[in-house]
């Protein structure tokens, strides 16, 4: 299943609002640097595009998601342009029914001890920490003492070594923003940097826990 494989997957990198006539190289580049799943949120131009496009020419070795995915309308167009997994940075009760229905899981955002176990009890296989920086890793070690069994992703304010810190304290994956997709890089289409970016990060984990090395792949 695809949540089991994203629950092995450390880092996931956010792309929004990327130019469309650079994704498909923004996305090689990541794949390079070791990548193996990318976020495409709602509101970037050409979305669905995004998605499609991603899907068909790195989804034998990448999983593709949408994020920002804020109601039906969203996970409707989401889901038929091939994404395999959705992220919201709310907690809505319908998407998450509505995506389960068709077979696609999502992970809502959430923000209090109260949120993250009603959405796990609604059918959310993870939950979205957002934003992650205002709360920091302490509120993951404490929090993962009374709901272990709630896998969490944190997303906000995630850079490389605080990425670390997350993932430390029990955290099962971490969402990158433009902290890995650099924007000077992107602009000056330099994406030999980007995949450099990309391979320090992965290195980064890889370094705090040796078994991140066999999920390089899928």
């Amino acid at each position: 299943m695809i949540i089991d494989k994203l629950k092995q997957i450390p880092v996931i990198p956010v792309l929004r609002k990327i130019p469309y006539e650079k994704s498909s190289a923004i996305v090689q580049a990541l794949l390079s640097g070791g990548i193996r799943v990318v976020e495409i949120t709602m509101e970037t131009e050409h979305a669905e595009d995004i998605i499609r496009e991603s899907v068909l020419s790195f989804g034998d070795q990448m999983i593709v998601g949408a994020g920002t995915v804020l109601d039906i309308a969203d996970c409707k167009r989401a889901i038929d342009a091939g994404a395999q997994f959705l992220v919201a940075p709310v907690l809505d009760e319908e998407v998450i029914r509505y995506s389960a229905e068709r077979g696609v899981p999502t992970i809502p955002g959430v923000f209090t001890p109260s949120e993250m176990l009603r959405a796990f009890k609604l059918g959310a296989p993870m939950i979205k920490l957002f934003p992650a920086s205002v709360l920091g890793p302490n509120f993951i070690k404490d929090v993962k003492g009374p709901l272990s069994h709630i896998p969490i992703m944190c997303t906000g304010g995630i850079t490389m070594d605080t990425a670390k810190h997350y993932l430390d304290a029990g955290a099962t994956a971490v969402g990158a923003g433009s902290a890995l997709l650099r924007k000077d890089l992107i602009a000056e289409s330099n994406w030999e940097g980007l995949t450099e970016e990309a391979l320090k990060w992965m290195e980064s984990i890889k370094a705090m826990n040796p078994s991140t090395s066999s999920i390089m792949r899928l």
